[in-house]
């Protein structure tokens, strides 16, 4: 998601300048004439971002901080608190100087006037588009500090699932990176002094030995051959993902992984359905819920679903059937979301929906090293047997150089 500022006019011909959070032009247009008025001018602001990056260093505002800053913010103002007391509350207990720099600047903006929701606004990279769009229902509905507990509670859920998702790929990740370091050890030390004393005793290496002393010569005198071919192909992937139709090929690969996929598919759709629950529960529609709420899937392609879907909306159809005409979504989700438009409760249906997809995506990531620990053990056996092989073939033939 970027910030757009736009210039527009109303049906009295009134113009009209104002911000919007969106993912392309064509959105903030969209968004535009729903709401009335007439788009003159378009234009992506990216000040802000770099403001925050020069002003205040590499210091970071990690999730738990902010967690904990909203939290707070909810507590005091709920205890009868302004906001520009409880901001400034916050800004004296503070220690992430960050954060703390950005208390004061927000607690500034909105003594001279600026709403509280923008004041938000001018730090995207702290403050999500979901934050911020939920900021602006609870002040104008006087419900800040319910909206600011339902953020928390939205935010502490994301948190944890994205830590379930990376510690299921830090274990297969270990044991990569573990593999590779005892192969290139045994292939550039200890194979080069084996059979270095076997070619001084005059021994003829075996097949699998001179494959393996070849690979251990090109990793010790072209190493730098190895290194540039794998600059050369993180430089390719990265351009190749800096283009819309490389990031929806790659994003949609990620999903096809074999066991993996489907953790990235289901851990991505939960936190969308999860924040799209929150959002429309604030008193969004629907259309505007998807295009906040799809910032959060963080792949390309469930994006581009999710906006084929709004499409559809548009045109007519429910939410629900749009969903149908999509094979990428569960058929589960269509139930949901069908008796939750039926009832009337279409936020809760989608947070139990979150619920249970969190439940399963939950037992998946329990019962993953069960899964692939077997994979892993026949992998690094026949890798390491290989090795182990190709250096201790040349021994058989030591009885018969003693001999002679």
């Amino acid at each position: 998601m970027s910030e757009f500022r736009y210039i527009a006019v109303d049906k009295n011909g009134k113009t009209v300048k104002g911000q919007i959070n969106a993912s392309s032009k064509n959105e903030v247009h969209a968004i535009l004439e729903r709401k009335g008025l007439y788009p003159l001018e378009i234009k992506e602001f990216r000040a802000s971002k770099i403001k925050l990056n020069l002003s205040f260093g590499v210091s970071k505002v990690n999730d738990e901080a902010l967690i904990l800053f909203t939290s707070e913010l909810a507590t005091l103002i709920q205890s009868g608190l302004t906001i520009v007391d409880a901001l400034q509350g916050l800004y004296d207990q503070e220690e992430n100087p960050t954060l703390k720099k950005i208390i004061m600047d927000i607690k500034e903006n909105i003594e001279g006037g600026t709403s509280i929701s923008n004041a938000f606004k001018k730090y995207p990279s702290v403050f999500s588009s979901i934050y911020t769009s939920l900021l602006t229902v609870g002040e104008a509905t006087g419900r800040l500090d319910k909206v600011l507990f339902g953020i928390y509670q939205y935010l502490e859920r994301d948190l944890d699932i994205r830590r379930k998702i990376s510690s299921a790929f830090a274990y297969p990740k270990f044991v990569v990176i573990v593999v590779t370091g005892v192969v290139i050890f045994m292939l550039s030390v200890v194979l080069p002094r084996f059979t270095a004393m076997f070619t001084a005793a005059g021994a003829n290496l075996p097949t699998p030995t001179r494959i393996l002393l070849s690979v251990s010569n090109f990793i010790r005198f072209k190493w730098y051959i190895i290194v540039a071919v794998i600059v050369m192909f993180y430089a390719i992937y990265r351009i190749i993902y800096s283009t819309k139709k490389g990031r929806l090929a790659i994003d949609l690969l990620k999903l096809k992984i074999p066991l993996f996929g489907r953790i990235n598919k289901f851990g991505s759709l939960s936190r969308f359905v999860r924040s799209l629950a929150l959002i429309s529960g604030s008193g969004y529609n629907i259309l505007d819920g998807l295009m906040i709420a799809s910032s959060v899937a963080n792949n390309a392609y469930i994006i581009k679903e999710i906006e084929e879907v709004a499409k559809d909306i548009r045109s007519g159809e429910s939410f629900s059937e749009s969903l149908t005409h999509r094979s990428f979504f569960p058929r589960v989700m269509v139930q949901m979301v069908s008796v939750g438009e039926r009832s009337g409760l279409l936020d809760s249906s989608l947070e139990r929906l979150a619920d249970l997809w969190d439940r399963s995506l939950d037992y998946t990531l329990r019962n993953l090293a069960s899964k692939i620990e077997p994979a892993l053990i026949v992998i690094l056996g026949v890798i390491v047997g290989f090795i182990a092989l190709a250096m201790y073939l040349p021994m058989f033939t030591l009885p018969s150089l003693i001999n002679k």
